[in-house]
């Protein structure tokens, strides 16, 4: 508790001693356009907003629409009879290649009217 009074009279003798040194007394003689002569407040410059360069815009490609990508590989519909070992000879794959490519785990069970996927051959 003693700290505490001790810290509050130091910040009081602190804050008179700073007013203390502001004398700001006006004298009867002065005017008021005197007095502001005398106080003349510093000149600020307007300076004009740097501005940003230009942006480049591309020309438009040309109308819009869907553009389909292009597609490399070759669409097979199972018909009746086929196996997977026939087609993947078909085209020249090998038979897991082609499974895998169109994520078949049993060889034997593909159906007539299956769609399979022909990859490109690497």
């Amino acid at each position: 508790m003693r700290k505490y009074i001790l810290i509050v009279l130091f910040l009081l003798l602190v804050t008179a001693a700073c007013a203390q040194q502001q004398n700001n007394q006006v004298d009867d003689s002065d005017t008021a356009q005197e007095t502001a002569s005398e106080q003349e407040a510093p000149r600020v410059e307007v300076t004009a907003t740097p501005t940003l360069p230009p942006t480049y815009t591309p020309e438009p490609l040309g109308q819009g629409g869907h553009i389909s990508p292009v597609s490399t590989r070759t669409i097979h519909i199972v018909q009746a009879g086929e196996t997977m070992s026939q087609i993947a000879a078909r085209y020249g794959l090998d038979t897991k290649f082609l499974a895998d490519s169109n994520r078949i785990y049993n060889y034997h069970l593909i159906k007539v009217g299956q769609v399979l996927y022909i990859p490109p051959c690497e």
